[in-house]
């Protein structure tokens, strides 16, 4: 057993995004506090990809000097040049396109029947009737891949997404995603290395003991039997996480907090990047959509050989259970009908964030039942004002699932445990 004599300020747990933001606040101030973040990985960053959302817009774009080798795209799904196919491979003509758009269109219209005040369904029961009378199984084919992008931008399926909660408006955003060619993590831990943070890797946390009386420290116990002091704690760690109890609160937490943490949604997306001997396809095109009820998006990346495959919700799930090799043939046998020449892939990554129990998922978004007021109580703080909380499924004033959404959520608690410390 080992216990820091050192009684901290504030002690950050999880050095993903939101941690990152709130060790970069707290050295904006001219007496900075005395604050250590715990990590629970060997590195820092957390859940992090190649690309940062919304880059003008973004609060980390001020720490990161564009390069050459960047490149902007079109945020997903509307890249300019995309190639739509039906499972036996036949390319859809432009009219079909334009019908099957019309009609998922006029599906969503219809997204918040049954749907009141008081009353919360699932996106799915709202159009479950409508959708039922499609008959044309082409065109209900092309119509699920199309409402498949919102369950992926959502990482979620229709019918476990709130149809009073959900808004469009970001996935109909003129937006841009500026893709980095040294990738999201390995920024983020350039972003640590420039701006030296007290940083304990390999430092799972398992218990928080807050004490009745406000004068005494709370308590935090690591996995391998460290312990630490400290008058305030932000926990950024993700949702799932949280679902999954994977740090035990004395006392037990509110059942206002753990009511918003059950209501809140946690879904998953993976992605898969498959590298090939060579391009087969198209090399002008940014997406190859399928009309499949399984791979469904396809990334393309000509320079270097590359798809990347996005797979979400349940069926993100079931691929979890697989091996690679079986998930690797799966897509080579949903590609070949559109290209019967295609190699097998040289090399592939496949993510599973549902499975990693660091993460137990991949973003938040809004169950039934879910609203912003449960944003606000995950992000409320709790124990006499001791215990805060910041991370994208705390962000009720801006948008949520996204890193930058973790960054501003920690920046405006920190400064709050701030306002407490003067």
């Amino acid at each position: 057993m080992s216990t820091s004599d050192c009684l901290y300020d504030i002690m950050i747990i999880g050095c993903g995004p939101a941690g990152i933001a709130a060790g970069l606040e707290l050295h904006k101030y001219p007496s900075i506090p005395k604050f250590l973040i715990l990590e629970a990985r060997d590195r820092t960053g957390g859940r992090t990809f190649t690309d940062i959302h919304i880059f003008n817009k973004n609060p980390l774009s001020v720490y990161y000097t564009p390069s050459d080798e960047d490149q902007i795209h079109d945020h997903f799904p509307y890249g300019t040049n995309s190639a739509f196919f039906d499972i036996d491979g036949t390319r859809l003509s432009e009219s079909f396109i334009m019908e099957g758009i019309k009609i998922a269109e006029d599906l969503r219209e219809n997204f918040g029947q049954g749907s009141t005040d008081k009353h919360d369904v699932s996106i799915y029961d709202g159009i479950r009737d409508k959708h039922e009378q499609i008959q044309d199984q082409q065109i209900r084919r092309f119509v699920d891949m199309y409402l498949g992008f919102i369950e992926q931008f959502e990482a979620s399926n229709l019918n476990e997404i709130s149809a009073k909660s959900f808004s469009a408006k970001e996935l109909e955003a003129d937006i841009n995603d500026l893709a980095l060619h040294t990738g999201y993590g390995s920024f983020l831990q350039q972003v640590v290395e420039r701006n030296p943070l007290p940083i304990q890797l390999n430092s799972i946390v398992t218990n928080i003991d807050t004490p009745n009386d406000k004068n005494e420290p709370i308590r935090i116990t690591t996995k391998d039997n460290r312990h630490y002091r400290t008058k305030y704690v932000l926990i950024t760690i993700p949702l799932g996480c949280l679902k999954a109890d994977t740090i035990k609160f004395t006392p037990s937490l509110p059942d206002w907090k753990q009511h918003a943490i059950d209501q809140m949604g946690f879904g998953l997306c993976n992605k898969i990047f498959m590298q090939f001997p060579s391009t087969f396809w198209d090399e002008s095109l940014d997406n190859i959509f399928v009309a499949s009820n399984d791979f469904r998006f396809f990334l393309c990346n000509p320079h270097d050989h590359m798809l990347t495959s996005l797979v979400c919700g349940n069926f993100a799930r079931k691929l979890e259970q697989q091996t690679d090799e079986e998930i690797i043939e799966q897509i080579v046998q949903c590609l070949k009908p559109i290209y019967p020449q295609m190699p097998k892939p040289k090399n592939w990554l496949i993510t599973r964030w549902g499975s990693d129990q660091f993460t137990y998922g991949a973003y938040s978004s809004f169950n039934v039942g879910a609203t912003n007021e449960t944003l606000r109580a995950l992000a409320t703080e709790c124990y006499d004002d001791r215990v805060y909380w910041a991370g994208e499924h705390t962000n009720y004033d801006g948008r949520i699932g996204c890193v930058d959404s973790s960054f501003e959520s920690s920046q405006r608690q920190t400064k709050r445990i701030c306002n407490k410390l003067n």
